[in-house]
């Protein structure tokens, strides 16, 4: 495969991952990510309390339904969403067995506070696998934190999963090439004004495709001062999916806050 011009290898448009995350490609590269991995996670935090007694949840930017369906397992009733249609039409197809329980929607995070019906309607709500800081400047980040902190009911509780900007930055992989269901992805990474940037090149029906994933760069502290500014206090902190304590080493960031 011939890589795009070095000029053009970071050339993107702020709204990348609504044609991204809606490919077939996207699902190949990424299709790896396992059902067990998030029913164990959200199960290590139902065994621990963090979550509360079941109740109503929304899970936003649910991608294909991993989280949300093991939240229904446990006997919550889930709303959730995501910005892609083809995410949300694989998830409906694998959790027919949880209709009445488990229901889908196509929608962006930034039209949360726009969603009267959802303000103040749920006892969790949910942001997994680094869903959120894909807007451009700081203040559509915090606008989309305040929407998910307005979705819950005094008491309710936020959880969201990041990843870990100090973890990434030590072990940044500049370049690789991967092999994912029979197609290969030319990848290159760099973290460049505030934002950690992933290439990613490959050949689509013999046409040459090229996309650029961009994440804000955001600590932990960034993080927290969002939720916090959004009328939430901070419970817990944790560092991977078996809910070990936060280090510069963590491989994620996963915040529990609740609403005052």
């Amino acid at each position: 495969m011939v890589d795009v011009l070095q000029s053009d290898v970071w050339k993107t448009d702020p709204e990348w991952f609504g044609p991204w995350f809606n490919t077939e490609a996207y699902h190949i590269l990424y299709g790896h990510r396992s059902e067990k991995e998030a029913q164990d996670l959200v199960h290590a935090l139902h065994r621990g309390g963090h979550l509360g007694a079941a109740g109503r949840a929304l899970d936003a930017g649910c991608g294909a339904g991993r989280h949300a369906r093991s939240l229904a397992r446990l006997g919550w009733e889930v709303e959730a969403f995501d910005l892609s249609p083809l995410s949300i039409e694989s998830a409906r197809t694998t959790s027919d067995n949880l209709a009445g329980q488990l229901t889908f929607h196509v929608d962006d995070l930034r039209s949360l506070t726009e969603r009267t019906s959802w303000k103040g309607a749920f006892d969790l709500t949910t942001n997994f696998f680094t869903s959120l800081g894909y807007f451009e400047g700081p203040e559509a980040q915090l606008g989309v934190v305040r929407g998910l902190a307005e979705t819950l009911k005094p008491g309710g509780k936020l959880l969201v999963d990041f990843l870990n900007v100090h973890r990434t930055a030590n072990h940044l992989v500049p370049f690789e090439k991967l092999t994912r269901g029979g197609m290969e992805f030319v990848i290159h990474r760099r973290i460049h004004g505030g934002w950690i940037e992933k290439s990613i090149q490959f050949e689509w029906k013999g046409k040459r495709e090229h996309h650029v994933e961009r994440v804000q760069a955001m600590t932990p502290e960034d993080l927290q001062d969002m939720i916090v500014s959004s009328g939430l206090k901070m419970q817990d902190l944790w560092g991977d999916y078996a809910l070990n304590r936060w280090c510069d080493e963590s491989p994620r960031t996963l915040m529990l806050a609740q609403r005052i």
